[in-house]
């Protein structure tokens, strides 16, 4: 989805994340084989559901429902940016690949094997379904972590990181109170990470990012959504 830089500014900071922090681990810290477990568990699931909130406006960003058919990757995704009313759709089915973004009067459809096309699968993960998507490799700069028991066998992990050692990443440069949170629920989900927290602060302003993940039964295929009515304003102006 290389589109989705282009249309989600504020949430980019979590993607240069994952790409930053993927093979830095290194220091421990209470609750890091929770999290390490869960890595592992969300790279073997077959079929997820996950939404990309922003919590200061309580819209969703992002939001993908997959499932893996034997090694293909079969998906539908939408994104969307908040402050410019513009969004992304896109399916798909394993033989064929439709897009759409705002200022399209319909899907574009490449069928697997045209220029063009691309697809995901268990060896070239998508993101979201990758351990990667929950981004704790950079424990070295794990400032303080706590857990958490809650009520009903539900665990938090709480982690925040050191500015200074955060700062070493380029694409952190000016990120401060870098923080996280995972959620689990060892006794439904068996050490699945259900819920994720992202925050900090750049620029004088703070951000905050909820990732939820609903593991779904595989064996339910995944449909192509209809498309949303455009206004004429934003149809008109889109390039």
């Amino acid at each position: 989805m290389k589109i989705m830089k282009r249309l989600l500014p504020l949430y980019i900071i979590m993607v240069y994340c994952i790409t930053a922090f993927t093979g830095c681990s290194g220091t421990s810290y209470e609750g890091k084989d929770l999290v390490d477990r869960a890595k592992k568990i969300h790279t073997e699931q077959d079929a997820a559901h996950i939404t990309v909130s922003d919590r200061t406006t309580y819209e969703v960003l992002q939001e993908i429902t997959y499932r893996f058919e034997g090694d293909v990757m079969q998906y539908m995704y939408i994104g969307r940016d908040i402050e410019t009313g513009r969004e992304y759709y896109e399916f798909n089915s394993g033989n064929e690949l439709d897009t759409w973004q705002t200022g399209d009067y319909g899907w574009n459809a490449v069928a697997r094997g045209s220029e063009g096309y691309y697809n995901y699968s268990r060896a070239k993960r998508h993101y979201f379904a990758d351990g990667d998507l929950l981004l704790n490799d950079y424990s070295s700069a794990v400032k303080s972590a706590e857990i958490r028991n809650e009520a009903g066998g539900l665990k938090r992990v709480c982690l925040q990181y050191d500015d200074s050692r955060i700062a070493q990443y380029e694409q952190m440069s000016g990120v401060t109170e870098y923080r996280e949170q995972y959620e689990f629920d060892p006794v439904f989900h068996d050490g699945q990470c259900i819920n994720m927290l992202v925050t900090y602060q750049k620029d004088g302003r703070e951000y905050s990012y909820e990732i939820d993940i609903e593991y779904c039964d595989p064996e339910e295929p995944i449909k192509r959504v209809g498309l949303p009515a455009v206004s004429g304003e934003i149809t008109e102006n889109a390039q």
